[in-house]
């Protein structure tokens, strides 16, 4: 009898000791990752327009990424539901009004393991690598290096959309000015279990800035951690 008493209370010990996150399965909230995220002081000229609770993969899938649009979001919810994500959550920035508004997304979510926001990040990058238009795109995407942020993933979704024509009655040869192209940058590195990206849809002129930001992002990171 005793023995099946000790056996008993063994029992419930280990599974009171799963129950508190023994076993590495606990969450993590939404408001504790926050200052992970890189301070919107850090990006000059933007201001926080939504701080967001991406707890839900549903939502971090439908808020935070960029993905191209072939890829459906019930496939990016599975990726991170099968990565076991404990928690995640992300910052709308915005600079400027309309037609000349930027809008950068930065986001940071929590793994069981290393291994798992790995997974994920090269996941992502596989999928910045796509083409984002489901049809004909002027955007061509490709990686691009940037030193002293190891295991970087970074790319560069250029445009190089055609002039538009001369204004009617223009003189013969005249060709219209066209400004900077549209483009997108997208950039993925992990630190541990975490996971942080960024992305900002901006022009061709915002590579410097972007990835400076990203350096910023990552020293942060580095620091909090």
């Amino acid at each position: 009898m005793q023995r099946h008493f000790l056996l008993g209370a063994c029992l419930v010990a280990a599974f009171a000791i799963a129950g508190c996150g023994g076993s590495g399965d606990e969450t993590v909230s939404s408001s504790s990752l926050q200052g992970r995220l890189l301070p919107a002081s850090a990006v000059p000229g933007f201001g926080v327009q939504r701080t967001l609770d991406w707890s839900d993969p549903v939502n971090l899938v439908g808020e935070g990424l960029s993905l191209p649009q072939a890829t459906h979001p019930s496939v990016a919810v599975k990726e991170f539901d099968d990565a076991h994500l404990r928690g995640a959550t992300g910052e709308v920035l915005v600079k400027g009004s309309g037609l000349n508004e930027s809008v950068v997304v930065v986001g940071v979510a929590r793994f069981k393991s290393g291994a798992d926001a790995t997974s994920v990040r090269d996941w992502m990058h596989r999928e910045d690598l796509e083409q984002p238009c489901f049809g004909p795109c002027v955007f061509a995407p490709g990686p691009v290096r940037v030193p002293g942020i190891p295991g970087l993933r970074y790319v560069v979704q250029s445009s190089h959309a055609p002039p538009p024509p001369p204004p009617p009655g223009a003189p013969r040869g005249v060709r219209v000015r066209v400004g900077p192209a549209p483009a997108n940058y997208l950039a993925e590195f992990t630190i541990g279990p975490y996971l942080y990206w960024a992305a900002l849809h901006a022009d061709s002129t915002a590579q410097g800035k972007f990835e400076q930001g990203v350096k910023l992002y990552y020293a942060h990171a580095k620091q909090v951690s």
